[in-house]
């Protein structure tokens, strides 16, 4: 896998396509690979792109980093292949670059790429796109669980999250047996059981929900402004009002309710 093939299998943005490409004619690549190397380990990633970042220095729009998240998700494809692991699931875990340089696009207008702190989970080998949703294997001293992420351009009908539940158990069944028995856990401010109240019991988001034991209400979060309105401005009387759950969601921001990012166990 190169970034060039990369770049053209998950259709990235022409505009941006063309500077990442243009960046990696003159990257030092010895010198990235040095740094990302941790970019596997769970617990080193994050250090790993801090120290990226700053080797990198002035990076206005996210090229240089963009670029480098791109040469560590083609070094990653060696772990898909040697798994077995399909292309189609490779690359349409990949197309999140793309949805995410749309979103910030839609928020500020600019063509640029500002989510390399999450995207580092599909670049290191740690996220997989299974049909609706992701599945990403979160590890830490208690144990490993499945986080279940919810992207923005998921269909969200009970139907189709029952088809990626089953795509994803038989996928941590065939490649990665060793974590059978994994709780799968979300944290969203899609659990926020206020949204059921909201919208009904035959709303699709509240069918969600009664997938999942809520453990733990979480806290306060406005997570609700980036995901549902598509702003980080916390002017609540600007925020759209074009869905029945924006509608909803800013009659209660205003009244001065709050919203929460719960977690929630698979049932």
């Amino acid at each position: 896998m190169n970034i060039q093939t990369l770049c053209d299998k998950i259709e990235l943005q022409p505009y941006i396509k063309e500077r990442v490409l243009a960046f990696a004619q003159t990257a030092d690549f010895d010198k990235i690979d040095e740094l990302q190397q941790g970019y596997t380990s769970f617990h080193d990633m994050y250090d790993n792109l801090l120290k990226t970042q700053e080797w990198l220095g002035e990076d206005a729009d996210g090229t240089k980093i963009l670029t480098c998240l791109f040469k560590a998700a083609c070094d990653t494809y060696a772990l898909y292949q040697e798994k077995g692991i399909p292309d189609d699931i490779y690359f349409e875990t990949m197309k999140c670059f793309p949805r995410y340089i749309s979103e910030t696009y839609v928020s500020t207008g600019k063509w640029a790429f500002d989510r390399h702190i999450w995207t580092t989970r599909q670049a290191g080998g740690h996220l997989f796109r299974l049909g609706q949703l992701e599945y990403e294997i979160k590890r830490s001293e208690g144990g490993v669980v499945i986080g279940v992420h919810i992207p923005s351009n998921a269909k969200f009908t009970p139907q189709l999250v029952d088809e990626s539940l089953k795509k994803a158990h038989a996928f941590f069944e065939k490649y990665y047996p060793e974590l059978k028995g994994s709780e799968y856990h979300c944290h969203s401010w899609l659990m926020d059981r206020q949204l059921g109240q909201m919208l009904g019991e035959d709303a699709n988001i509240t069918r969600f929900q009664n997938r999942f034991e809520v453990f733990d209400e979480g806290a306060e979060s406005q997570d609700f402004l980036e995901w549902l309105f598509r702003t980080k401005s916390t002017d609540y009387t600007t925020l759209s009002e074009e869905t029945s759950l924006q509608r909803k969601v800013k009659q209660h921001v205003l009244a001065g309710g709050k919203m929460w990012t719960a977690y929630g166990r698979l049932k």
